[in-house]
């Protein structure tokens, strides 16, 4: 996940970041995780397809609830949901490395 010459995902709410720290990503389908880990290991998602990620991170933070922005995805070609999947990931890494550490 990382190294890659991506931006970071903006527009990402922090209860969902939260909820991926926990290990739970109800934005996306388990099938649409693993598609898109398999596309970028594979070199498949390209940086010009940026663009249609951006908008789509946009309309997404303007939708009111979970079950609107699943709605939203299902209609989104499978390449911007990759790229989607990609940036969500990417942002929880980014995340969880600033996050400090509880020693128990």
């Amino acid at each position: 996940m990382k190294g890659q010459a991506f931006s970071s995902a903006e527009g990402l709410s922090a209860s969902l970041l939260a909820l991926g720290r926990a290990g739970y990503h109800p934005l996306f389908e388990a099938a649409a995780i693993r598609r898109a880990f398999a596309r970028v290991d594979d070199g498949l998602i390209q940086q010009h397809a940026l663009l249609g990620a951006h908008h789509a991170l946009r309309a997404l933070a303007a939708l009111e609830d979970l079950d609107a922005m699943r709605r939203y995805l299902s209609a989104l070609p499978p390449s911007t949901v990759d790229l989607l999947v990609y940036l969500y990931f990417r942002k929880l890494d980014e995340a969880l490395e600033r996050e400090e550490r509880t020693l128990h």
